[in-house]
């Protein structure tokens, strides 16, 4: 073995990436050749394109860094040398990542609790289990070319195990005294849905009320005058939506926070995964979600935003919308809150998109919320509901018959049971409303028969029609709403927030790079 030789078996051993058992499975015509594996591979392998291990295919690497074989030299002491700490040797078609970001991404990936190996292969099948490092793969390759990569069995589980689980405590990711950044972008896609451009809203309303210099942005800034830190909302549309796209690149990534808004059974959330892994830190909108990615390292913190005093109800110039036309006379007027629930105009409303759990469920009360005075938005989405004429209103229109409401339905699009935020709080009980809802997956504020009333769907006709018919019924539904309303807009549970969400962005903003 010449001195070069001896030199690279060194460093490919000091760095633990040589996998031998790898290396003979594809490569059985070695076996019997009496050579250790890691010596075969420096003195021939890799002059013959072997591979030293799952993640380095020599043509790929040499494509990106053609200097990496000059002088007939070894590509894979190349990598080590130059990308130290890495094992992801190739940007596949994430080609705006650096490796050092794509390594952080594909180790993080393989440590989230919703992600299984023999998941990611079952459902493709057509990706080699022997030779590829499927959480690479799925990372690099599965999440651009569309491809699910977390099964629906483990999603369920992994939701039911965090629902039971003890979990961390938030003081392990928050410094309340901490320092902060000088300016923060809050950003959210103008051609994004509407209740997403809401929530941006009242995050940085609530940011402003930390005492932080807060900005709402959107993918029309210029990256390059970006402010300090960025929180990027909904990241599942922003980066791939327009101008949003110019933004995916590993340097704004790396140091950048991102709110996830999005369930882990949808490919919308797939979509987001490359941006959420390999960023700075996680807000998710769902408890259990925030404690997942704190399972796979990542600082998280579960966080909604505080609502305002204010309400953005319907507009002058929304009186001609269709939708809105519909209304009875006296809902078309501005709603208060705190009109009592024996008051309000109409019984039931329900706001959301058609989907097969849903359609079961209304196919089969039809009859019965035909008895009642409804207001029923329900329609198949094909895009995001956005700022177009047709779309604009219906954030307005969702609170404004909320509030004319005395029931607001949460019928959940599948079988997860999540406790969408925006829906149930913002759009109902901060507006009067009291929620009936099939079972939601706990929340740590919220509680079922306290602040809404869960039931099963084949027995919620039943709750309704107790709350709507008789004294205790209605008696119960004016207690549940007065003691959610009185949550919903409570000066220190607003200051809680605050100081919560402070103190996450200092401990991110302190943290240096892993």
């Amino acid at each position: 073995m010449t001195r070069t030789e001896q030199q690279d078996l060194e460093t490919i051993r000091e760095s633990g990436q040589f996998d031998a058992e790898f290396y003979l499975a594809t490569n059985p015509d070695i076996a019997g050749s009496g050579y250790e594996p890691l010596v075969h591979y420096v003195k021939y392998g890799f002059r013959e394109g072997r591979r030293p291990n799952r993640n380095f295919r020599p043509a790929l690497y040499l494509a990106q860094h053609p200097d990496a074989g000059a002088d007939n030299r070894n590509p894979f002491i190349h990598f080590l040398q130059t990308h130290s700490g890495c094992h992801v040797a190739h940007q596949g078609l994430l080609t705006r990542f650096r490796l050092e970001d794509l390594s952080l991404g594909v180790r993080t990936l393989e440590q989230l609790p919703f992600f299984e190996p023999e998941d990611y292969h079952d459902l493709n099948r057509d990706v080699a289990r022997a030779t590829t490092d499927l959480a690479e793969h799925a990372l690099l390759y599965g999440v651009p070319e569309g491809r699910r990569i977390f099964g629906a069995l483990r999603v369920s589980e992994t939701l039911g195990a965090l629902c039971c689980g003890k979990g961390l405590d938030d003081a392990d990711y928050t410094l309340p005294d901490g320092p902060v950044p000088d300016s923060i972008g809050i950003f959210h896609n103008s051609g994004g849905n509407v209740f997403i451009h809401e929530i941006a809203a009242d995050l940085h309303r609530t940011l402003v009320d930390a005492g932080l210099n807060c900005s709402l942005l959107d993918e029309n800034a210029d990256p390059d005058s970006r402010p300090d830190l960025c929180i990027f909302v909904a990241p599942h549309e922003f980066f791939h939506i327009g101008r949003g796209q110019a933004w995916a690149t590993g340097s704004i990534i790396q140091d950048a926070i991102m709110f996830n808004t999005e369930q882990p059974q949808t490919l919308w959330f797939e979509r987001g995964i490359p941006f959420l892994l390999m960023s700075a830190g996680v807000i998710d909108i769902c408890h259990q979600m925030a404690e997942g990615f704190r399972q796979a390292g990542m600082p998280a913190i579960h966080f909604t935003p505080n609502i305002g005093t204010g309400r953005d109800y319907l507009r002058k110039e929304d009186m001609q919308h269709p939708m809105v036309r519909v209304l009875p006379p006296a809902c078309r007027k501005q709603p208060d809150p705190h009109t009592p629930f024996a008051d309000r105009q109409l019984d039931i409303s329900f706001f959301g998109g058609s989907s097969p759990h849903r359609e079961k469920f209304f196919a089969r009360n039809a009859g019965f919320f035909a008895q009642y005075r409804n207001y029923f938005y329900y329609r198949k989405f094909t895009a995001p509901i956005d700022s177009s004429p047709r779309d604009n209103p219906l954030s307005r229109l969702a609170s404004h018959v909320a509030g004319h409401s005395r029931i607001a339905l949460n019928i959940h699009r599948d079988d997860y049971g999540f406790f969408e935020w925006h829906r149930i709080v913002k759009g109902a009980m901060a507006n009067g409303s009291v929620v009936v809802s099939e079972p939601c997956l706990p929340h740590p504020v919220f509680q079922p028969n306290v602040h809404f009333l869960e039931e099963t769907g084949r027995h919620i006709p039943n709750l309704i029609e107790w709350l709507l018919n008789t004294p205790d019924g209605q008696a119960r539904a004016e207690e549940i709403r007065a003691t959610t309303l009185q949550l919903v807009s409570a000066p220190t549970h607003n200051r809680a927030h605050c100081t919560r969400i402070r103190g996450f962005i200092s401990y991110v903003w302190s943290t240096p790079e892993p």
